[in-house]
């Protein structure tokens, strides 16, 4: 009967109505109703399903069906939107896959079973169709079979489990098994109709598997066969209907390679492509594939190799090729048809199509001989009882002929055991093969899959391996037992020291080659292979093979005396510890406690004695505090000894700061937010709740009824309230924005009139806090004096005294001295007793011998076990050298460039680990590459999960849900993302490095970090992203590196510390850097004060200052940045109680003394023309008013400041700078600077005196014209032989600086140039140095220190023949920046020093206004530049008062001001258009021009393009004229030269031209230079000219640009303001305070003096 698609639509809706009606109604089908539910047969080809749902028309006699199937399935949905949706989706996506299988070929394959079965006297006892749709497949099970089927489909799921109650029925995919709790875990028979199509299947037991398991997952149809079989019983049957896809696709040979390597072959029949016409309505290739499972299999017959193989046929003469066909289907017997053609299918291929032309009766019977042909032959009746082992491993072929093929085995899960240890690649024996486990990971699955990869049985020899492995096992037991358990493990070492023993003597050292090729192709080789040392010829057993290495043996046979056991038990265990003193002592504890009075104090809380240094410093009036709630239950010994150190803390605690001292900041993270609540409620008018969370340092704050003041006095936009309350304790402002149109859309842009007033009524209640605190009762301000002065004033530094300190081991022999600096002894104390601190030294004064000395007595004395020195690359040689020469015994590590490439620094990793090291010496960029430890990363991570939930817990106990719903969401996804973040983290980390030892298992247990200054850009999180001054939030990737290590060393010891951080310049820039270092060093300290983040430090010490200045459209912007620091003395003492800090002038340093002359010139011509225009440009944000020939800069709205101060910068230094239009001046910069290094040149020449020269701003480019070539041409026309000055940029390898620094020592390079960075650092080149000269100031304190302190050090001969002093030459230009910056310089380092030092006078101070990321001041800048002071003292009082009445800013926008910028557009739109016109008549005759367009010289008319080329280039070459002169025409317009020349008349270069009709010149390309080759350059003219479209498209959007300020500014002078009265009042009070300012400035005005050399001589400066 043929296919009839309405019918089969009708049956399908009417079993569905029936299986929806029996589902609803809970019962079992009748017979009547599963004769209905059994005509279901899927959708498959019906497409008009489709439509459901859709607008789309369908046929008429499908509506009814269609509606009623709707109405059924929202039925079985119920009130369920999703699940009626998803019913829907589910029959459209069967369309186009479920195809049921005609009923004869069941029958067909089922009778067969059931005949070889019976016949062989065989019991089916299990029956699975996986992919059952209604169950056509369930007739194969046998009576008495427990039968099993799975579908995926919802709907034929319910069908299917109707239909067969006595079937164990489960609607989900296949891969689901594992789970479902099935009686049988083994089948039988399996078949099914199985699915086809590149869709994945997610199992994650057959993707644990691996090798072709995993690889069939990635298709349904393969997937579908691996899994059964994987299920299938041995000797059991498997039987798919499939696409011909599984037999045919090349890509498919894996999958029929595993079956036949895994089963045998019963039979392939290929089947006609109408077989699914009559129950689907659609042509498909399939084929019937039965396989008996036949595990144990050693050979392939030659049918089952046609079966892997597939080839194509001849489709026509021409030689056309079909699509691969399985060479099975080409023998006898194996196709259900009665003949077959080469046909083209639907895609354009040619295929071989079968046809079966008779009836089905016919199909069937002769499908069933053919089934009865293949089982008769093949099925093998012991392979089934006896489980495949019946020893007959042979396949017959089909000749009769035994084809012997052993398959291979390759990759393929790893089952063995794996050791906690082994890690990727690591070498194990499974399945008497050798070979590596490989982990594999996927974003799919939780699991991890484990691969056995096979060595090639060439490299390996599998006794060798089988000796090694024992080895590597003790080796791992023995290093992870010492290491967590810190107890020595003889056993073990000495088993250990067995094998290896064992091994040599049979198989030599390791380090012979067969050995070491063998042992490398482990993964942990690397490691296992340190534990044999080579020194020069001798082989050697490392450390660990004789002591342990993670942890240090104290002897304690000596009898000591009780100072020197305090001493040694400081030293071996790093707190008093009384039981090993009174061994050590032979003494009982009371003598002992007499005998150490003073020097020892009783904490009852942790019950233990301390250190006098460590117990009267650090917090001690909480120290105090938890000792006196102890003193009551003490008993008497106790208690006396209690009560000692009680009053010696009370002697020891600073002096309480009295609240008008306080200078609180609303949002301090300390305040009891009860007391905020307090005050919302006074201000509201209504009671408030507020609460606080310290995992996201987020405030929330509720009003529990409704306030007038709220909703109106406080509320900006849809700001109420409470969120501006919220604000102001953040110290934030809202970023509100406004809808406006543009480019014919409307965007969102911020709204800068709302933000100012939304940050005027912050301010308000910020200011309105600090009065109410005033007025609250003294008890409330008590309390919180009390509890500032125990979070922050309760710090007391120790007096780190080292002179009594002795050094075993320190040799002065190759050192120009014979003790250390008593600087240096302290600063080594104070690292010994901390465990670390930051060393503050000033450059030169000796920093590299502390990290020595420290680094080697904390190993000494037992402090640390692994000290670890980065350094930079340029400095860490010296590290290195200075160590061995300090200690030429000790056991450095200071491995070379060429060990830490990829292939050798595992071997250096696992030398660090198995060695006791006195020291490890390393690189920044060497330390980066150490492998961060996982342990730390999980720690750190499930700290900050725990603080997540905990929040999450209080804010869903809390009244305030739901005001805090963002804040909910935002904490849910941080907890669901915390995993997600961290294993992105460590995979940048690791991505770049090996997987071998990582720093935990190292044992490093402190770090040195030299030039810690590096690492200040240590990612933080903060709101204030806005705000200038907070340095690089975003971090990088080695501060984050070093961060880790840090927190692995403090996580290891309970203890913050853990690092020594070392440099000159600490502080860089901005205090907000000291933040980062205690992020890095202080973590347990800051928790104690509730500081979470930066923005929580920021609210305690911190003021935001904020400027305003007009933009570009006129709108008042607002800037922010952390400018005042408060509460300075509690934040210097949080600072020194960790911190050495030295100058020179502090420890008398043998250093020559600093004169520091300020030469301060006049400007020049050009600069004066400049100063001008860039006063201009400040207050209209016109880049025209520039003048300057270099493009606009995109940001120049957002950014005008920054954009101005960088102009001034380069301006103040060499107009040329700014461009090729301005030209050298004989009074400029650089002029005066060389006359001046001349002038040393001359006055040193005697003693080869050198000079540095600075300059920042415009380094050494070859090719490029630069400040440094400049000075140097000028200084060798002065005399001085240009092979005596150099650039330290030219000195690209380490090998060539030291040559160059060595020159400079020598005198025989006498002038350096160079920027901070490349030598700021890292020279030794002072010998003879006379002078530093800085071109221009830098930004911050820490590079002007750097730079001096490469003439002014140690070292330097000056103190012989130079007066012992070196000049510091500071050069200045009148009305720029210059002498501004260096006093706002001198001020930062003022504050820096006295924060350290501790002469800090005041509690607040002022840091500066610019910055090179920011810009300065609008007003400050327009002040400087115009050279009149008292305009900056008017810019100081306008800012006030825009601060103080809001309204002032929010509607200041004059009308001349937009009158004028009105004026400037129009008038700068019409020189734009003028010039569009004029190209654009230009291009327009070239467009029209007919002639021959072709470059013709006046002189060779019917040159050849090469030869008008050439003489161009010719022309090029020798042309000499500032006059514009015609060298011929191209399309009738004139070709133009013309020479351009310097200032000092000397000849630059020749430009090529083309004249348009217009009159406008176009130069050739940027220069006007031509092109290099001959061909090229007679087409110059051509190319000039077809760059006028893109010349009038700028022009274009110039005024586009321009015609879109036109309706802001219009708007700007219509706008009405109803406050005019206010704002004219405040008009006039700035008019009269002007008046008075002119006046003032009348009276005191004086001829202008000529500017002349102010010198200052100051050591500290």
């Amino acid at each position: 009967m043929n296919y009839n698609k309405l019918t089969s639509l009708v049956a399908n809706v009417e079993a569905i109505e029936t299986a929806v009606q029996i589902h609803v109604q809970g019962r079992t089908a009748t017979t009547d109703e599963k004769e209905i539910l059994s005509l279901y047969s899927g959708f498959g080809g019906i497409k008009e399903v489709l439509n459901i749902g859709t607008d789309n028309p369908v046929a008429d006699n499908m509506t009814e069906s269609l509606n009623r199937l709707e109405t059924a399935l929202r039925t079985l949905a119920g009130e369920d939107g999703t699940m009626y949706r998803t019913l829907i989706e589910s029959i459209k996506a069967s369309v186009l896959t479920a195809f049921y299988t005609p009923q004869f070929i069941v029958d067909a394959v089922a009778r067969q079973i059931h005949t070889t079965f019976k016949d062989n006297n065989l019991q089916m006892r299990s029956f699975l169709e996986p992919s059952a749709g209604i169950g056509g497949f369930l007739p194969v099970a046998m009576p008495g079979t427990h039968s099993y089927a799975f579908e995926k489909d919802c709907i034929t799921g319910l069908i299917l489990s109707l239909l067969h109650d006595d079937t164990d029925t489960v609607t989900a995919g296949f891969e689901t098994i594992a789970g479902q709790g099935f009686e049988h875990s083994k089948f039988d028979v399996i078949a099914s109709n199985i699915p086809f199509g590149n869709f994945k299947v997610f199992d994650a037991d057959l993707w644990k598997k691996g090798g072709i398991c995993e690889q069939a997952t990635k298709t349904i149809h393969n997937y579908f066969f691996v899994k059964a079989m994987e299920l299938l019983a041995e000797g059991g049957l498997l039987a798919f209907i499939t696409s011909r896809g599984v037999a045919d696709t090349p890509g498919n040979k894996f999958v029929r390679e595993y079956l036949v390597n895994h089963a045998d072959l019963i039979s392939a029949i290929r089947m006609p492509d109408t077989l699914f016409m009559q129950t689907s309505g659609i042509e498909v290739g399939s084929d019937l594939l039965v396989f008996q499972k036949h595990t144990h299999k050693a050979a392939l017959s030659l049918r089952e190799k046609m079966f892997l193989q597939v080839a194509k046929e001849k489709a026509d003469t021409a030689g056309t090729m079909t699509e691969p066909t399985n060479r099975l289907f080409s023998l006898p017997k194996t196709t259900l048809a009665t003949g077959s053609r080469i046909v083209t299918n639907q895609y354009g291929k040619h295929v071989r199509k079968y046809q079966w032309l008779e009836d089905e009766a016919a199909m069937s019977q002769y499908l069933s001989a053919l089934l009865k042909y293949d089982f008769s032959r093949f099925f093998r009746k012991s392979l089934f009882t006896g489980g495949g082992q019946d020893g007959q491993h042979t396949q017959m072929s089909l000749f009769g002929g035994v084809a012997i093929e052993r398959t291979d085995k390759g990759r393929r899960a790893y089952t063995g055991t794996l050791e906690g240890w082994m890690k990727d690649g690591a070498m194990v024996v499974f399945e008497e093969q050798v070979g590596t486990v490989q982990f594999r990971k996927s974003s799919h699955y939780k699991e991890v899959a484990t691969d056995f990869v096979p060595v090639d049985e060439g490299k390996v020899n599998i006794e060798r391996a089988s000796d090694y492995f024992p080895i590597r096992k003790t080796y791992f037991d023995l290093s992870i037992k010492e290491r967590e358990k810190q107890e020595e493990q003889p056993q073990l070492r000495a088993e250990l020291n067995a094998l290896y023993d064992a091994f040599v003597a049979k198989w030599g050292c390791f380090h012979d080659n067969d050995n070491k090729e063998f042992i490398m192709l482990d993964s942990l080789g690397t490691e296992v292979f340190t534990i044999e040392m080579q020194l020069g010829r001798d082989i050697l057993k490392a450390d660990i093979m004789r002591e342990p290495v993670a942890f240090k043996k104290i002897d304690t046979t000596r009898k000591l005396t009780p100072n020197e056991a305090l001493a040694s038990s400081l030293n071996f265990y790093g707190h008093v510890d009384m039981e090993y003193i009174g061994q050590v002592t032979d003494m009982p504890e009371e003598e002992i406690i007499g005998a150490l009075k003073g020097e020892i104090f009783y904490n009852p809380v942790s019950g233990e004695w301390e250190y006098k240094s460590k117990f009267l410093a650090g917090n001690v009036i909480a120290k105090c505090k938890d000792i006196i709630t102890c003193l009551q239950d003490l008993p008497n010994s106790e208690k006396e000894w209690a009560e000692t150190s009680v009053k010696a803390l009370e002697q020891v605690t600073p002096e309480a700061i009295p609240y008008e001292e306080l200078d609180i900041n609303m949002g301090e993270r300390w305040i009891d937010t009860k007391l905020y609540a307090d005050f919302a409620t006074e201000l509201f008018e209504t009671e408030a709740e507020v609460m606080y969370f310290d995992v996201n340092d987020t405030y929330i704050m509720r009003l529990q009824g409704y306030s007038p003041v709220a909703y109106n006095t406080y509320s900006v936009r849809n700001c109420n309230g409470e969120d501006l309350f919220v604000h102001a304790l953040h110290d934030t402002v809202p970023e509100l924005t406004k809808e406006v149109y543009r480019n014919g859309e409307t965007v969102r842009v911020p709204d800068d009139e709302a933000i100012q007033e939304a940050a005027g009524k912050i301010q308000e209640i910020r200011e309105r806090f600090n009065r109410w605190l005033d007025n609250q009762p003294v008890e409330v301000r008590d309390e919180l004096v009390r509890v500032y002065n125990e979070r922050f004033n309760c710090y007391v530094r120790p007096a780190y005294d080292g002179s009594a300190q002795t050094f075993p081991g320190l040799t002065f022999e190759q050192f120009p001295y014979d003790e250390l600096y008593p600087s240096q002894k302290d600063a080594i104390w104070m690292i010994k007793q901390n465990r670390g601190g930051i060393c503050w030294h000033e450059v030169g004064t000796g920093k590299t011998m502390i990290m020595c000395v420290a680094a080697y007595e904390m190993k000494r004395l037992g402090l640390v076990q692994k000290p670890l020195i980065i350094g930079l690359k340029a400095n860490v040689h010296e590290i290195a050298e200075t160590f061995r020469k300090a200690y030429p015994m000790a056991k450095v590590l200071y491995p070379g460039k060429e060990d830490f490439t990829s292939a050798n620094r595992k071997e250096v990793f696992a030398k660090i680990k198995n060695n006791n090291w006195d020291c490890i010496i390393l690189t920044h960029d060497q330390f980066g590459k150490i492998p961060q430890s996982e342990e730390t990363m999980i720690n750190i991570f499930t700290e900050e999960l725990a603080d997540t939930e905990r929040s999450l817990e209080v804010l869903e106990q809390s009244t305030m849900r739901y005001r805090s719903g963002r804040m909910q969401k935002g904490l849910e996804k941080k907890k669901q993302n915390l995993t997600a973040k961290l294993q992105e983290l460590r995979m940048k980390i690791n991505s770049r490095k090996d997987d071998a030892v990582d720093f935990h298992t190292m044992g490093i247990d402190h770090i040195f970090v030299d030039e810690c200054h590096i690492f200040k850009n240590l990612m933080f999180q903060t709101r204030h992203t806005r705000v200038a001054g907070i340095g690089n939030t975003q971090g990088s990737q080695r501060a984050m590196n070093l961060l880790f290590a840090i927190r692995d060393i403090q996580y290891r010891t309970g203890r913050d510390l853990g690092a020594t951080f070392l440099s000159g310049t600490v502080v860089v820039n901005a205090l907000t850097e000291l933040y980062v270092m205690f992020k890095y060093l202080r973590p347990q300290e800051l928790r104690s004060q509730r500081i979470s983040c930066f923005d929580a430090w920021a609210a305690i010490f911190t003021q935001k200052t904020t400027d305003y200045e007009l933009g570009v459209t006129g709108t008042v912007k607002r800037k922010e940045r952390f400018r005042t620091y408060i509460k300075v003395p509690e934040l210097a003492m949080f600072l020194r109680e960790i911190t050495d800090y030295r100058t020179a002038d502090m420890i008398n340093l043998d250093v020559p003394e600093k004169n520091v002359r300020f030469l301060s010139h006049a400007p020049t011509i050009q600069q004066e023309e400049m100063i001008g225009r860039l006063v201009s440009f400040a207050h209209s944000g016109e880049w025209e008013d520039l003048g300057l020939d270099i493009p606009e800069p995109d940001n120049l709205d957002k950014a005008k400041m920054l954009i101005a101060t960088n102009v001034a910068r380069k301006m103040a230094l060499d107009m040329r700078l700014l461009g090729d239009k301005f030209r050298d001046d004989e009074n400029n910069k650089a002029s005066i600077c060389a006359r001046t290094i001349y002038d040393y040149y001359v006055r040193s020449n005697a003693n080869r005196g050198t000079q540095f020269v600075f300059s920042d701003l415009s380094t050494y480019k070859p090719g490029e014209w630069n400040i440094y070539n400049d000075i140097k041409n000028k200084l060798v026309r002065l005399g001085i032989p240009a092979d005596e000055i150099r650039f330290i940029q030219c000195a690209q390898t380490e090998r060539a600086r030291k040559r160059l620094f060595d020159d400079m020592n020598a005198g025989r390079v006498r002038v350096l140039f160079g920027s901070t960075t490349m030598l700021g650092t890292g020279v030794n080149a002072q010998q003879r140095a006379v002078a530093v000269h800085h071109l221009e100031i830098p930004w911050r304190p820490a590079d002007m220190e750097q730079r001096n302190g490469r003439a002014v050090r140690k070292g330097n001969t000056v103190k012989f023949w130079g007066d012992n002093t070196v000049d510091v030459v500071i050069y200045g230009t009148e009305k720029t920046l210059d002498a501004y910056k260096f006093n706002l310089l001198k001020n930062k380092q003022m504050f820096i020093n006295q924060i350290n030092n501790g002469t800090i006078a005041v509690r607040r101070m002022d840091e500066d206004a610019m910055d090179e990321n920011n810009g300065m001041n609008f007003a400050e800048f327009i002040a400087i530049l115009s050279g009149n002071t008292d305009l900056l003292e008017k810019a100081k009082l306008d800012n006030k008062i825009m601060q103080l009445e809001k309204e002032q800013g929010i509607f200041k926008k004059e009308r001349i001001r937009a009158e004028r910028k009105m004026n400037t557009v129009q008038e700068e739109m019409q020189k734009a258009d003028g010039m569009a016109t004029r190209m654009t008549r230009d291009m327009e005759y070239i467009a029209s021009y007919t002639g021959e367009r072709r470059t013709l010289l006046l002189n060779l008319p019917q040159a050849t393009a090469e030869e008008t080329g050439r003489e161009l280039h010719r022309i090029a070459k020798t042309y000499r004229s500032g006059a514009y002169g015609t060298i011929g025409t191209y399309a009738g317009l004139n070709l133009l030269v013309h020479s351009e020349y310097g200032l000092d008349g000397v000849f630059e270069r020749n430009i090529f031209l083309v004249e348009g009709v217009s009159g406008l010149k176009y130069r050739y390309g940027v220069s006007g230079a031509l092109p290099l080759g001959f061909a090229e350059s007679a087409q110059y003219p051509q190319n000039t000219l077809g760059r006028l479209p893109s010349m009038i498209d700028e022009q274009r959007r110039k005024m586009e640009k321009m015609q879109k300020e036109i309706p802001a500014l219009q708007g700007i002078i219509a706008r009405k303001w109803d406050k005019s009265d206010e704002l004219a009042r405040l008009k006039q009070e700035c008019k009269e305070l002007q008046q008075r300012i002119d006046e003032s400035l009348k009276e005191t005005e004086q001829p202008q003096i000529p500017a002349s050399e102010l010198e200052i001589t100051d050591k500290a400066a």
